[in-house]
C-alpha cells in the first residue's frame, strides 16, 4: 500500500504504536488538511481547499463536520479523527470524490511524486480537485469532465473516455453505451465551435442523462485511477514540450505554473505565451507575472479575475517549492 508521505495520518491509518487521534485545536495543519480534504469529499462542502487560509485549521466547521460523518458512520459520537474514523473516511465510497494527497495514495495506492502534486494542485484549481466536476458549457466548450476538465470542444473528453473504454469495455459500455466516443471524436468535440451546444440532440452531454452517467462513472475507484494517470501522462507530455523552450522552468513552482497554462491554453497557447513575454534579463518571477497579465487578454473578461487569481495562487502558495526539481 502507498503511503501519503504525511506521517502522522500514515501511523493513523496503520494504527501505529503511539499514534495519536487529531483533535480539535490540533495544530498539524498538514495533517488536520489531509482530513479536511476527505470529509469534503463524503460532501461536507464547508471543508476548506488546500489554497484556502483556513485549510488546516481544526476550527467550528471542521468539528461540527467530523461529529456528522462520525453520525453517519454509526461511529461514537465526538470530535476526535481516530484510526477508525480515518480508515472510514478513505474505504467508504464518497459521493464527491476529492483528488488529494492522502485519498490518492491510501485510497487509490498511487504514489506520491513531484508530478502528483503538480497534477493534484491544478485539479485543484481546475475543478476543486473533484473526479466529477462539470462544466456544464459556461465557457462554450461543451462539456467539460474530471480533475483537469478533459473539454468537448478542444477534442478532449474523447482522451478520458476512450481511457475509460479501455480500462473496463463492459462497464464503459453499461454506463455509456455506445457511440459517444465516436460523436465527441468529431471536429470541435461534437458541438458548435461558437456556441458549445451539441451538433446531434442524442449526444447532448450537458444534460441528463449523461451528466449522471459521468457522475457515476467519476465515483469509480478504477476509473479515478485512469483519470489520474491518463492526466499524468498528457502532464509529462506537455513538461517535454515545455522543457524543449523554457529550459529553466525545472522547480515545482516553475513546472506547475506551466503546466497549468498549458492545460487551460493548450501547449502552442503556453509556448506562445512564453516567448511573446520573455525578454532579456528578466527574473523568473516577472516573466511569470507577465505571462499572467498576457494570458488574461486570450479570456472573456467575466473570467479574468477567477484566471488572474488563479495564476496568483501558483506564483506564491507555499505548497510549492522554488528550489525543488520535478522530473
Amino acid at each position: 500500500m502507498a503511503r501519503s508521505g504525511i506521517s502522522r495520518i500514515d501511523n493513523l491509518f496503520e494504527a501505529a504504536a503511539g499514534s495519536s487521534p487529531l483533535a480539535p485545536e490540533d495544530e498539524d495543519r498538514e495533517s488536520v488538511g489531509a482530513i479536511q480534504d476527505l470529509l469534503r469529499g463524503h460532501g461536507f462542502r464547508a471543508m476548506p481547499g488546500a489554497a484556502h487560509s483556513s485549510y488546516g485549521l481544526f476550527g467550528p466547521k471542521t468539528k461540527e463536520a467530523v461529529r456528522g460523518f462520525r453520525e453517519q458512520q454509526s461511529l461514537p459520537a465526538g470530535e476526535l479523527v481516530d484510526a477508525e474514523m480515518l480508515r472510514k473516511l478513505i474505504e467508504v465510497e464518497a459521493m464527491e470524490p476529492i483528488a488529494s494527497r492522502s485519498y490518492v495514495t491510501l485510497g487509490l495506492d498511487l504514489n506520491w511524486s513531484g508530478m502528483t502534486k503538480v497534477l493534484l494542485l491544478t485539479s485543484l484549481l481546475e475543478g476543486m480537485g473533484q473526479f466529477g466536476a462539470l462544466n456544464k458549457n459556461t465557457d462554450k466548450a461543451g462539456l467539460s469532465f474530471g480533475i483537469i476538465q478533459w473539454a468537448q470542444r478542444p477534442g478532449r473528453l474523447s482522451e478520458v473516455l476512450e481511457a475509460f473504454q479501455a480500462d473496463n469495455p463492459p462497464e464503459y459500455t453499461r454506463i455509456f453505451g455506445d457511440g459517444v466516443l465516436a460523436h465527441t471524436k468529431l471536429a470541435n468535440g461534437g458541438v458548435d465551435p461558437n456556441t458549445g451546444r451539441t451538433t446531434d440532440s442524442a449526444f447532448n452531454l450537458i444534460r441528463s442523462p449523461w451528466t449522471d452517467r459521468f457522475l457515476e462513472a467519476a465515483r469509480r475507484r478504477d476509473w479515478q485511477k485512469v483519470q489520474i494517470e491518463t492526466a499524468m501522462k498528457a502532464f509529462r507530455a506537455s513538461l517535454q514540450i515545455i522543457h524543449s523552450y523554457a529550459p529553466e522552468m525545472t522547480t515545482e513552482r516553475g513546472v506547475a505554473f506551466m503546466l497549468d497554462l498549458a492545460n487551460q491554453c493548450g501547449d502552442g497557447g503556453a509556448r506562445k505565451l512564453y516567448r511573446d513575454t520573455k525578454k532579456e534579463g528578466i527574473s523568473l518571477d516577472q516573466h511569470m507575472e507577465a505571462m499572467s497579465q498576457t494570458s488574461l487578454t486570450l479570456v472573456a473578461e467575466k473570467f479574468r479575475k477567477g484566471v488572474l487569481e488563479r495564476r496568483r495562487t501558483f506564483m506564491e502558495t507555499p505548497m510549492l517549492s522554488d528550489t525543488v526539481q520535478v522530473a
